[in-house]
């Protein structure tokens, strides 16, 4: 509901405002999404699909932009070091996308607005449809109007499930196709550059349950394909046209690359306990496949292509035992040990505790090490890679005060990573290297008052204060703002009223990371700095089941960029039509 009601488009829409949820965008929709949690980098943070992970982290970030909010139910975010259920990459934390039960009812969405972006989503029983395009014609400052920005996002999810005898079956599927034209710096624009990518999940579990026990096999099969294409001859921005000048009468061909990523997945867990105590172990495995492609280097006899298939695999064990007091206490400790194939392995240990300290007031304790194999990409990509790479290995913990029933709601929390071998890409080569030692510590605030007359605001809080690299005592790069403020004010109207009600949320966030002195040279506009944007919407019930809604975004027309020459677009409105 928190999803249609704020009109999101894809799943980096959907937690953009979520805080200690760091999501840096490259331009407007349809460029890539980075997403960390709480000073980790996009690489350390694990997104799942109803449990079972994605692919694509092996030969790019997981772009959270190519992934639709269709045929979703709700989205889980699992903050810190999930190592002992979750596994490799899960060190920033976990993000589970869980797709929509079988419903009775179908419901539609069409919306259009600026920069000719329209979006179509149909939701039935069984299965859902998204279509989503924009021709991003947007301005730049001091420059000429953005060419080929264009992107589109068209993604169909499937889902089936059934009772047979004492197990539940449900089949789930979605494949996604996400096109982007790929503009380049600003001084360098590519008219001719396009990036595809197609995502394929398909996943089948069967469910027994019994009065003591939940058991559940789960068996998977994701892949990503990554293509990019730009026409050499007559686009001098495209990557082979910096080649040797071809022979006397020829010319560069067209430049191709294609990069691949496809595993197989099961998983078997046990769920097994009483009101007092729980057990939860399992079993995860894993067998993948990555293609690293440079592209054709314009097909010179020279400058071969560089295409490497890379194999990689994850054999895991867990047990996790819970207990759960009579006054509201819970402890737990849970244990994981897992190979990555010839990357390494490691055993990760959990402990953590809920403690009422009095009335409405709880103390939130977690702490584990946890683990990351390198990937593909950061292995063997040609130029940016590093073959010498070692896992990550970090310590991560975490306090929090929570009162629930104070005003809205209040959290306080402090955060910290600390670890050896951390894998960075530091400007400007950004070359992937170890660092051997690095602190990453933080401050987390979340109010909310209660709902008054229909109103009802809250606020968010991170503060990043710490995210060192100890060799050189210098900041970790690409690993969130300094500061990173949330604030939003919502009204819902008497279910008796033709206003449905409104929402204006506010983010203000810190620079990124240090500026990188060539860029910064050449773009001194565009260097990292302090930037606020602030959306809204306001709704109307044409009738009960039909809703008009006026959605503004960036309305402070806050013209920053996070990284020069990807600057975002200026305001920007869209009209919506949604049934529910």
């Amino acid at each position: 509901a928190q999803i249609a009601s704020q009109g999101d488009r894809t799943i980096a829409d959907a937690i953009e405002n979520v805080p200690g949820v760091d999501l840096v965008r490259y331009g407007a929709f349809g460029a890539a999404a980075a997403v960390g949690i709480r000073g980790s980098s996009a690489q350390q943070v694990l997104v799942l699909i109803d449990g079972l992970p994605i692919a694509g982290s092996q030969i790019d970030d997981v772009n959270l932009e190519q992934y639709s909010v269709s045929g979703v139910d709700r989205i889980e975010i699992v903050e810190g070091g999930g190592s002992t259920l979750y596994g490799s990459g899960s060190i920033g934390g976990v993000i589970n996308i869980i797709t929509a039960q079988q419903t009775q009812r179908s419901t539609g969405t069409v919306s259009a607005g600026s920069f000719d972006e329209a979006t179509y989503l149909f939701q039935t029983p069984y299965f859902s449809f998204q279509r989503t395009y924009a021709a991003n014609d947007y301005s730049v400052e001091n420059a000429p109007n953005r060419e080929n920005a264009q992107a589109g996002l068209t993604a169909f999810t499937a889902r089936y499930g059934r009772s047979l005898g004492a197990f539940d079956v449900t089949f789930s599927g979605d494949v996604g196709n996400a096109i982007s034209g790929v503009p380049g710096e600003l001084d360098f624009f590519s008219a001719t550059s396009e990036q595809n990518n197609v995502n394929r999940d398909f996943r089948l579990a069967i469910e027994h349950r019994s009065a003591r026990a939940d058991t559940t096999l789960q068996l998977g099969d994701s892949s990503q394909t990554l293509s990019y294409t730009c026409n050499t001859p007559v686009d001098p921005s495209c990557p082979n046209s910096f080649y040797p000048t071809p022979p006397p009468g020829s010319t560069n061909p067209p430049y191709a690359q294609l990069l691949g990523d496809a595993h197989w997945m099961a998983s078997l867990r046990n769920v097994v306990g009483t009101v007092r105590e729980r057990l939860v172990y399992g079993i995860d495995l894993m067998r993948g496949i990555a293609r690293v492609d440079q592209g054709t280097n314009g097909g010179l006899p020279t400058a071969p292509d560089h295409l490497i298939f890379d194999a990689y695999a994850q054999t895991a064990a867990y047990l996790q035992s819970q207990w759960f007091g009579g006054r509201g206490q819970q402890f737990y400790v849970g244990l994981r040990g897992e190979r990555d194939g010839g990357v390494g392995g490691a055993y990760s240990p959990s402990i953590g505790s809920i403690l009422p300290l009095a009335t409405g007031l709880q103390l939130k304790l977690n702490a584990a090490t946890a683990f990351r194999a390198p990937t593909a990409e950061e292995l063997y990509y040609p130029g940016f890679s590093n073959p010498n790479l070692g896992p990550e290995r970090t310590r991560v913990g975490d306090a929090t005060l929570v009162a629930p029933a104070l005003w809205g709601g209040l959290t306080l929390g402090w955060f910290m990573t600390s670890g050896s071998n951390l894998i960075v890409s530091p400007p400007p080569q950004y070359v992937p290297e170890n660092v051997g030692h690095a602190s990453i510590e933080g401050l987390s605030l979340q109010i909310a008052t209660p709902r008054t007359h229909g109103y009802s605001a809250d606020l968010g809080v991170t503060n990043l204060y710490r995210a060192q690299d100890l060799d050189t005592d210098s900041r970790l790069p690409a690993r969130g703002p300094v500061f990173s403020v949330n604030l939003g004010l919502r009204y819902v109207a008497l279910p008796t009223s033709r206003v449905e009600g409104f929402r204006i949320v506010a983010q203000t966030q810190g620079p990124q990371e240090s500026p990188d002195p060539f860029l910064s040279a050449q773009y001194a506009l565009y260097e990292p700095a302090t930037f606020t944007t602030i959306n809204g919407d306001i709704g109307y019930r044409l009738t009960p089941q039909l809703l008009i809604t006026l959605r503004g975004y960036n309305l402070g027309n806050d013209r920053y960029a996070i990284f020069a020459g990807y600057p975002m677009p200026g305001r920007s409105f869209a009209v919506e039509l949604r049934s529910r």
